[in-house]
């Protein structure tokens, strides 16, 4: 329970400052222009540089440190970064970009453990399988879709803001004065074998679907906004639809990943080809649905499937051939790093593909036909591994 409260603070923090982009533009200095905005968006992404290099960190130190010793730097270096960034921004008289900018990055560093803490917890307890590591994902999911809802309270900007050091306050003395059993059990170690096997072939065609899911994510986003413009909506009105559509997704999100993925992981051998199928088929139907609303909102769905379980199931195929504590943090590192690089390869392709007029379901088949390819391989190397085993 611990790890996905941490999950959610992930997934808060990434969408609540994002909710509050305009107010924060103001109490920093700026203007409503796009160039301020933009200049803005910039120095509040600032964690999004630690956090790459943060994964790389938590991934060769926690076996170093123990899981639970990790969790306390962590939640505590996580409840300070939000404390700064609080402090500087409505407790000072006059605003220090410096101080927010460095808020900014040392959330990065802590935050960037998270990931990796609730994914080794769960080979710690021996839970890696679907279901449970679909419902890590759809933890951050709702972190997510909770910073625009408490946007809409009608509370004041400063009170809203300090949700994350409230949410995390008791997450924080829950690690301080408990030591669960679990934490002082002998893990197995294999040094050698992790470094090396993280090299593999088979986990570099891990880390390609990764990045390719997450690309994938990326120019799904820039595609869904200008087919609202061919509807007819247009300024407030279609950021509501949009927002509202966004809405739907994450809803979409929450039910496959806690509901109905741990369902579906009973039947491991369906599973690739249930991928497969809603796949293909909701890039299918999104091209159909230039002038559709249904057809959208059935290809999306259909997408939203995929997307939302392939992070689980290739998750579960990179742990499996090392149990110690070590190579699973080292794995998570690679993965998260790997998720974020697809995000930046994503909307370089879109936003290329913009410029140059190029129709955005030209990339949208071409990673979903490489996305194919790479999970019919991985299954028939996941079955010559059960064979062999």
């Amino acid at each position: 329970m611990l790890y996905r409260c941490l999950l959610i603070l992930l997934g808060l923090n990434q969408t609540l400052v994002l909710a509050f982009l305009p107010e924060l533009s103001n109490l920093l200095g700026f203007t409503q222009s796009e160039k301020d905005l933009g200049l803005v968006t910039l120095i509040l992404n600032l964690n999004l540089i630690t956090y790459w290099f943060g994964v790389k960190f938590w991934g060769n130190r926690l076996s170093q440190l123990g899981l639970w010793t990790s969790t306390r730097i962590a939640v505590g270096g996580f409840l300070v970064a939000n404390v700064l960034f609080w402090l500087s921004l409505f407790a000072s008289e006059q605003t220090s970009l410096l101080v927010v900018g460095a808020s900014r990055l040392l959330l990065g560093v802590f935050s960037s453990a998270f990931v990796i803490l609730a994914h080794c917890h769960l080979s710690v307890v021996n839970k890696t399988n679907l279901g449970q590591l679909a419902k890590t994902s759809g933890a951050i999911t709702i972190g997510r879709l909770l910073g625009p809802s408490l946007a809409l309270l009608p509370l004041a900007t400063n009170w809203l803001m300090f949700s994350p050091i409230v949410l995390v306050l008791p997450a924080l003395l829950y690690s301080l004065s408990t030591t669960p059993p679990w934490s002082s059990a002998k893990q197995q170690q294999t040094q050698n074998h992790a470094i090396t096997s993280s090299k593999s072939w088979h986990f570099k065609s891990i880390l390609s679907l990764a990045v390719l899911t997450t690309s994938l994510v990326s120019i799904v986003q820039y595609y869904v906004l200008p087919q609202l413009f061919n509807f007819g909506y247009q300024g407030e009105q279609a950021s509501k639809v949009y927002a509202s559509l966004l809405l739907y997704l994450s809803s979409a999100l929450i039910v496959y990943q806690f509901f109905l993925l741990p369902v579906i992981s009973r039947y491991a051998r369906l599973i690739p080809s249930l991928f497969l199928l809603f796949l293909g088929s909701g890039a299918m139907l999104l091209s159909l649905s230039v002038a559709t609303w249904w057809l959208l909102l059935l290809a999306l769905a259909l997408l939203a499937f995929a997307i939302s379980g392939l992070p689980s199931w290739y998750s579960q195929q990179a742990y499996q051939a090392n149990p110690s504590l070590s190579f699973r943090a080292k794995r998570s590192a690679y993965l998260a790093r790997a998720h974020t690089a697809g995000y930046l390869l994503g909307t370089a392709v879109a936003s290329i593909s913009l410029l140059l007029s190029i129709p955005l379901l030209t990339p949208i088949w071409l990673f979903s036909l490489a996305m194919i390819g790479l999970i019919v391989h991985l299954n028939r190397q996941a079955q010559l591994q059960a064979t062999l085993t």
